[in-house]
């Protein structure tokens, strides 16, 4: 890149000031998906890797890749240059050096925004997944299409465990450590929905997503059996985003092929101040079979941290 003198890392600690630049820059690209609790984790992560090209003169942040690897996959959350600093060839350098460092025998999976689809499909990616689609929606809207469920925080440790369990018996993977570090953040919120036989049946949870001022909270992950289920675990929700914002909107995202996306577009359809639109496609380097339950996955977690779907 002329007239920049650059070097590119393959480590950067979780308390340098790189993080802070790259999550103000992710929250301004509209990235719903990427909630605070994605940007607050990632770095912390020990399954976080990244390469980044920054200034040598004063450290600043040019551009990065970060992904995280488990699971024999490597989910690349985030392909990130800074405004000024795009279409001078550093974006391809940092990518390839990202691919080299990952394992040849991963499958790379990413999230591709509309605009970028082409680009990841005809080089790394190919191979289509399910599609992202994204509902805005505000808390009264959400109360009005109506339907005894404890906070994750009220949770016994054995009630917790139990929780944990419900997510692999839906997921099929053990996401137990990357689920207590997010239920610890303290601006997460989750909830569960027991049965008549004390038995976890629905989990839900809420985050925060872009920047404050745009009062949006992410609904993420929902598990459940039925509708009815989906809407009784997270209406505690709804009344924590309205305690702690009374702008709050609601962000819901399903994806193709699952419950979510067969029950919830004719349901929206049918109240007024729901905006939708399409916002992802999942790609992957190879074919790739997941494993979830789509049967009981209204809303996908979505988290590049320890994605499910």
């Amino acid at each position: 890149m002329e007239g920049i003198n650059y070097e590119i890392v393959d480590s950067v600690p979780p308390n340098d000031r790189t993080w802070l630049e790259w999550k103000n820059l992710v929250e301004s690209e509209g990235w719903t998906s990427d909630d605070l609790s994605v940007l607050t984790l990632t770095p912390k992560q020990p399954t976080t890797r990244i390469v980044l090209a920054r200034k040598k003169t004063d450290g600043s942040f040019i551009g990065s890749v970060v992904w995280n690897e488990y699971d024999n996959i490597a989910y690349i959350g985030f392909y990130l240059m800074h405004p000024e600093h795009r279409g001078k060839g550093v974006g391809s350098i940092i990518w390839k050096r990202a691919l080299e460092r990952i394992p040849r025998n991963y499958t790379i999976v990413l999230r591709a925004v509309p605009y970028m689809i082409p680009r990841y499909k005809s080089r790394d990616t190919p191979f289509e997944g399910p599609r992202l689609n994204a509902y805005e929606i505000d808390a009264q809207t959400l109360l009005r299409i109506n339907y005894n469920v404890k906070k994750v925080n009220e949770l016994t440790k054995e009630e917790c465990h139990q929780m944990e369990q419900f997510d692999l018996s839906v997921v099929k993977r053990d996401r137990s450590e990357f689920l207590r570090r997010f239920h610890e953040l303290p601006f997460t919120f989750g909830s569960v929905l027991f049965n008549s036989d004390n038995q976890i049946v629905a989990c839900a949870a809420v985050c925060p997503t872009l920047h404050s001022e745009r009062h949006l909270f992410k609904l993420a992950p929902l598990y459940a059996s039925s509708l009815q289920q989906a809407f009784m675990v997270i209406k505690p929700l709804i009344s924590e985003v309205k305690n702690v914002d009374d702008k709050g909107r609601f962000v819901l995202q399903t994806l193709s092929g699952t419950i979510g996306s067969t029950l919830f577009p004719p349901l929206f359809a049918s109240v007024d101040d729901v905006s939708s639109r399409k916002c992802g496609l999942s790609l992957f380097s190879r074919t790739f079979e997941n494993p979830i339950d789509i049967q009981r996955l209204f809303i996908p977690h979505n988290n590049s941290c320890h994605f499910d779907a």
